[in-house]
C-alpha cells in the first residue's frame, strides 16, 4: 500500500493513502457477497447472481461505496502500522477519491507531549478548618432532635405541635385539599398546604371539627387555588407535643454509637469533625499542588483529541439536562448562547480535562507509580462494601469498569505522591487553621510591636 506522510504539525500526522488493488478486491468481493443477498436480479435467486452481471445491474460505484465501509478502517489501520505511528485516539479520515483506486487523507493524533514543571519546588499553604465548640454543640443538638418524640397532649393546638387531622378543601366545585388522618406539623408563617391554613386551625381541640374560608392571592404559585376562595373543613383527632430529651448521658447512650457519657460523645464528635477537616484540607492541598503544576508544565495536545473530548463534554451536558427534561436547544435559548459558543466552552473544558489526565499519567511515569491487580480488587471490595447489600458485583467487574477504577487509583496514588514530595521538601508551610489564616493585620502589627518593645528593654 502506498503511503506518504506530511510533516507532523500540532502532534498530528497527516497520511496520504493509496489503496492497493489486492486489498480493494478483497473488500469489493465482501461487499458483493453482502449486497447480492438482498438484491433481486431477474433470472437469478437472491445471492446467486454472478458478480460481473451484478456489477452491470447495480453499477460499480454502488459496490465501491459499500466496500469502503470495511475498506477504510482496514486501510487506515494498515497505514498506521506501516508507518509505525503511535496513534492516540481515533483518526479523522477523508476519502479524496473512490475510483478507480481509493485514496484517503488520514489525520492521526499522536500521543500528547508534556514537559513537567519542577514540582519539588512548589509552595502551597495547607489550611485546616478549626473545629469549634459550636460545631460540636450543634451536632449534639441534632442528635437530641433525632431522639425526640411526639407525645399526645390534651390541650388546644399551638404552633410547633403536630396535628393528626382530616382535611377537605374545595375551590368552587373543584376539590383542592384532601387528606385523611394526616400528620401535620404547624410552623409559623407556613404557606402549606395553602396560605392561612395553619393560623386557622391554631386553637382547635382534639375531637373538634371546624369549617372556614381562605381567600388565596392571585400571585400564589398554584393554578388550582390562585385567586380563588377555598372552603375548608378540618376534623382534629389528636394534638402531639414535640418532646426533646435532656442533653445528658442518657442521650449519648441512646444514639447507638457506643457512647457511655455526654463527654465521651462530645469527644467522639470532635474527633470525627477533626478527621473530616484534615481529609478536606489534604484534598484541597493536593488540588492546589496539581493546579500549580498545571501552570508550570508545557503541553502539546492534538486538536483532534480536544475535539473528541469536547464531544464527550457536550454529550455529558446533554444527558445532565435530559434528567431535568430540558433540551439542549432550550438550554441555549435560556442561556443566550449559540451552538458555536457552546462548542468553544466544551473545548475549553475538554482541554482542562485532558491536561489533568496527561499530567497525572506523566507524574505516574516519572515516579514509577503502578496499579496492581490487587489494588483494583481491593478498591472493588471497598466500593461493594460501601454500596451495601444492593451492590451488583457485575457492574464493577466489566472491562470498562475495571479500567475506570484503575485510572481512579492511579490518579489518587499520583496526587498523593505529589503531595508527599512537596511536603517532604518544605513546599508547604506549617498547617494554618482558618482562624490563624484570617488573623487581623492589626493583631500581627501589635505582636510585632510587643516583640520590638521587649527587644528594647533587653538592650537597656
Amino acid at each position: 500500500m502506498k503511503v506518504t506522510q506530511d510533516e507532523v504539525v500540532d502532534r498530528q500526522a497527516l497520511l496520504h493513502v493509496e489503496v492497493e488493488d489486492e486489498r480493494l478486491e478483497t473488500h469489493l468481493q465482501r461487499a458483493y457477497q453482502k449486497l447480492v443477498q438482498r438484491t433481486t436480479i431477474p433470472g437469478f435467486r437472491k445471492g446467486k447472481a454472478p458478480r460481473r452481471l451484478f456489477e452491470q445491474m447495480i453499477g460499480r460505484s454502488v459496490l465501491v461505496e459499500e466496500a469502503l465501509e470495511t475498506l477504510v478502517p482496514d486501510a487506515v489501520a494498515a497505514a498506521i502500522e506501516q508507518e509505525d505511528i503511535d496513534a492516540y485516539g481515533t483518526p479523522r479520515v477523508s476519502v479524496t477519491e473512490s475510483e478507480p483506486v481509493p485514496k484517503l487523507d488520514v489525520t492521526v493524533p499522536l500521543r500528547p507531549s508534556v514537559t513537567l514543571g519542577d514540582y519539588s519546588g512548589i509552595e502551597v499553604e495547607e489550611e485546616t478548618e478549626e473545629v469549634t465548640d459550636e460545631q460540636v454543640d450543634q451536632a449534639v443538638e441534632q442528635a437530641q432532635i433525632s431522639q425526640a418524640t411526639w407525645d399526645p397532649v390534651e390541650r388546644p393546638l399551638e404552633i410547633g405541635d403536630q396535628a393528626v387531622l382530616t382535611v377537605e378543601g374545595k375551590a368552587g366545585d373543584e376539590e383542592v385539599l384532601n387528606g385523611d388522618n394526616v400528620e401535620f406539623v404547624l410552623t409559623e408563617d407556613s404557606q402549606t398546604p395553602i396560605p392561612g391554613f395553619t393560623e386557622a386551625i391554631v386553637g382547635m381541640e382534639p375531637g373538634q371539627t371546624k369549617e372556614f374560608s381562605l381567600d388565596i392571592a392571585e400571585d400564589f404559585p398554584g393554578d388550582q387555588v390562585a385567586g380563588k376562595t377555598v372552603e375548608c373543613k378540618v376534623e382534629l383527632f389528636e394534638v402531639k407535643l414535640h418532646n426533646l430529651p435532656e442533653i445528658d448521658d442518657d442521650l449519648a447512650r441512646s444514639v447507638g454509637q457506643g457512647y457511655e457519657s455526654l463527654d465521651e460523645m462530645k469527644t467522639g464528635l470532635r474527633t470525627q469533625f477533626e478527621e473530616a477537616a484534615t481529609a478536606t484540607a489534604q484534598r484541597e492541598l493536593q488540588e492546589k499542588i496539581v493546579e500549580a503544576l498545571l501552570e508550570t508544565s508545557e503541553f502539546e495536545i492534538p486538536p483532534l483529541i480536544v475535539e473528541h473530548e469536547a464531544e464527550h463534554v457536550l454529550n455529558d451536558q446533554q444527558q445532565a439536562l435530559a434528567r431535568y427534561q430540558v433540551s439542549m436547544q432550550d438550554y441555549m435559548q435560556n442561556a443566550g448562547k449559540t451552538g458555536e459558543e457552546l462548542l468553544e466552552e466544551a473545548k475549553e473544558s475538554a482541554l482542562t480535562r485532558l491536561k489533568r489526565t496527561i499530567l497525572i499519567e506523566e507524574v505516574a511515569k516519572a515516579e514509577e507509580i503502578d496499579v496492581s491487580d490487587e489494588d483494583v480488587e481491593a478498591e472493588i471490595e471497598t466500593l461493594l462494601a460501601n454500596a451495601g447489600p444492593q451492590a451488583d458485583r457485575s457492574q464493577v467487574e466489566s472491562e470498562e469498569a475495571q479500567a475506570s477504577i484503575k485510572s481512579m487509583i492511579l490518579r489518587r496514588k499520583s496526587v498523593e505522591k505529589l503531595a508527599e514530595i512537596v511536603q517532604s521538601k518544605g513546599g508547604t508551610p506549617a498547617k494554618a487553621t482558618t482562624a490563624e489564616a484570617e488573623a487581623p493585620a492589626d493583631e500581627e502589627e501589635s505582636s510585632s510591636d510587643d516583640d520590638d518593645s521587649k527587644k528594647e528593654e533587653s538592650e537597656e
